[in-house]
């Protein structure tokens, strides 16, 4: 067991869903079309300015590899860390939207989702717990994507006394808990990974 923790943890909500966006239970257990292109900009957040991509294509005993070759111009540095481990929410009944927006970046960086935790309190104390306390997070960044519900529950077992109601109607945020001299500190800092995203 390590007592160090970790570097920080991220927190996000799952992309956006059909039907009342304060209702987890409403309109099916998937992403919308919107929610699932905050999926695939997900990794937008996090991959290295200009990474080698390579595909593999099988059609009937044929295979076709193609690469992407580095082009001469600069793009945006990642606006933070690659997460060492990522953290969803079980699916259920309701949802399983947490796992959804978080796959896209989970098979680009080669990191499998820890998805066995549940949004019940018990269970997210016992995450929260491996989180802070655990040898395998200790130094690195983590991302959790969850239920906005209980995305304040979450804050609060990494440390946060008093965190903030997330608002049911938003998507679009990164909630950036951090560590320094031993306290957890919170920051809301936005995606802007979409077209109407906020700025600010």
């Amino acid at each position: 067991m390590s007592t160090t923790g970790p570097n920080q943890v991220l927190i996000i909500r799952h992309g956006e869903k059909v039907g009342d966006p304060k209702k987890d239970d409403d309109s099916g257990r998937n992403l919308s079309v919107l929610g699932s292109a905050r999926a695939a900009a997900l990794p937008a957040l996090f991959v290295p300015d200009l990474p080698q991509y390579a595909c593999r294509f099988h059609h009937k005993g044929v295979e076709f590899v193609g690469s992407y070759q580095q082009i001469p111009l600069k793009g945006a540095k990642p606006r933070f860390e690659i997460p060492a481990a990522v953290f969803a929410t079980q699916r259920s009944r309701h949802s399983k939207r947490p796992v959804e927006t978080v796959t896209p970046l989970s098979t680009l960086l080669g990191v499998p989702i820890n998805d066995r935790f549940t949004d019940d309190d018990a269970h997210i104390q016992k995450m929260t717990d491996a989180i802070l306390h655990e040898t395998a997070y200790a130094g690195k960044v983590v991302l959790i994507c969850w239920h906005h519900g209980k995305i304040p529950t979450v804050a609060k077992g990494l440390g946060i006394a008093k965190p903030l109601k997330w608002d049911g109607k938003v998507f679009d945020r990164v909630w950036q808990i951090t560590f320094p001299k031993g306290k957890a500190t919170l920051t809301d800092l936005p995606q802007m990974l979409l077209y109407g995203d906020s700025g600010k």
